[in-house]
């Protein structure tokens, strides 16, 4: 009986919301966050619902494994890859505009409307300490936690190592900033030091304020957890952000899905669409990032058309090798599908700054870092 119910709860999760907003709550007890979660419609039995698509993986899970443990390195790049530091200097005094610094893979420090908003900081390795070695940046972060302005509002897509950083969260424990993460997601706050009244989490379409901007929740199609024993009992989630001077979307980690065409019909449209990005499947190799809750450049693409955004900025790419194909494989395959919309890509390199509007186009940076394929010196900034 109850695993009859799953695919109706499932589609109620989605639709069951209504024109008025709903904040965001501080759990102040483990009591409180357990009955957000028995209430949540994304929650059964006390793990979230999966909705990750059910794909065929072509090569076998055998061989997936073996190349991305054991043959790696032929896809990272051959030696550091360049960034630019912050401009700790500009980011003093927040930017009335809406202005982005892209901090590496999905870290991004967005301004609007005098409000600083950290989403996702990861500054160090994308894993648990163990498997630290594997999972080292290709690009050094360019700023350190402690020179970065603090931010009002740290916002979390998800609990996955290369998205909620431990040593982060504890850095900005005692500063008195907030965060805005998914149901359940609180608890390694907690466990970091980071007082509860500074902790609000939210289910899908919960929305908060904080100073004139408006902060929401909503779906995504991904996984969650930390370890061994803790699968999917953490939501996951995407978020928008409306400002007066602009509208951004987040996809945090997510297969493609109906929810694309919701969050556009509710939240939008937007001026600029963060969203995440992995290689196209080829036919001689590859397998299908979808069933691991991703996405290939088409399927970014199709999100992007979905959540009615106007420019495209791709995260999850380049800082990390956390998927089988090359280290720059993922953007190429996405100029490719912008090019059949006409869709202009934000691609700005790791520590740059931009203003919206944009002034002028970013530049495909990485495409000077390798001459067909063979490593050439790099020259980039020290910390």
């Amino acid at each position: 009986m109850k695993t009859s119910l799953i695919p109706l709860m499932s589609v109620l999760g989605l639709a069951a919301c209504n024109d008025n907003p709903i904040t965001g709550e501080h759990v102040l007890s483990a009591d409180l966050r357990q009955t957000r979660i028995e209430q949540s419609a994304q929650f059964f039995d006390g793990k979230v619902i999966s909705r990750i698509p059910q794909v065929e993986n072509q090569e076998g899970i055998v061989k997936t494994l073996w190349k991305f443990f054991a043959q790696r390195s032929q896809y990272k790049p051959s030696q550091a890859l360049p960034y630019q530091d912050v401009d700790i200097t500009r980011l003093q005094k927040p930017s009335e505009q809406l202005r982005v610094t892209w901090l590496g893979h999905s870290s991004l420090f967005i301004e609007a409307d005098k409000t600083r908003i950290l989403i996702d900081p990861v500054f160090e390795y994308a894993a648990p300490a163990f498997f630290a070695r594997m999972f080292q940046r290709n690009v050094a972060a360019p700023v350190s936690r402690e020179d970065l302005p603090l931010p009002d509002v740290i916002v979390i897509s998800h609990d996955h190592y290369d998205h909620l950083e431990e040593n982060t969260a504890r850095f900005y424990a005692n500063k008195d900033v907030m965060f805005f993460v998914p149901l359940g997601v609180g608890r390694h706050l907690e466990k970091w030091g980071v007082p509860p009244t500074n902790i609000k989490e939210f289910d899908w379409w919960e929305s908060q304020k904080i100073n004139s901007v408006t902060i929401t929740a909503a779906p995504a199609n991904h996984n969650s957890g930390r370890g061994l024993f803790d699968s999917n009992k953490t939501l996951w989630a995407s978020w928008a952000i409306q400002a007066d001077t602009g509208s951004v979307f987040f996809s945090g980690d997510t297969a493609y899905g109906e929810h694309f065409k919701q969050i556009g019909e509710r939240l939008g449209p937007f001026d600029l669409a963060f969203i995440e990005v992995a290689a196209n499947l080829k036919e001689d190799s590859g397998y299908p990032v979808e069933g691991w809750g991703h996405m290939q450049a088409s399927h970014t693409m199709q999100a992007h058309l979905d959540v009615q955004a106007d420019k495209l900025f791709p995260v999850h790419w380049s800082t990390y090798e956390l998927f089988i194909h090359q280290w720059d494989e993922p953007v190429n395959d996405l100029i490719a599908e912008a090019a059949k919309y006409d869709v202009e890509l934000v691609t700005p390199m790791v520590g740059a700054s931009i203003d919206l509007p944009l002034a002028e186009k970013t530049a495909y940076w990485w495409q000077d870092v390798y001459d067909k394929g063979a490593a050439i010196p790099l020259v980039f900034n020290s910390q």
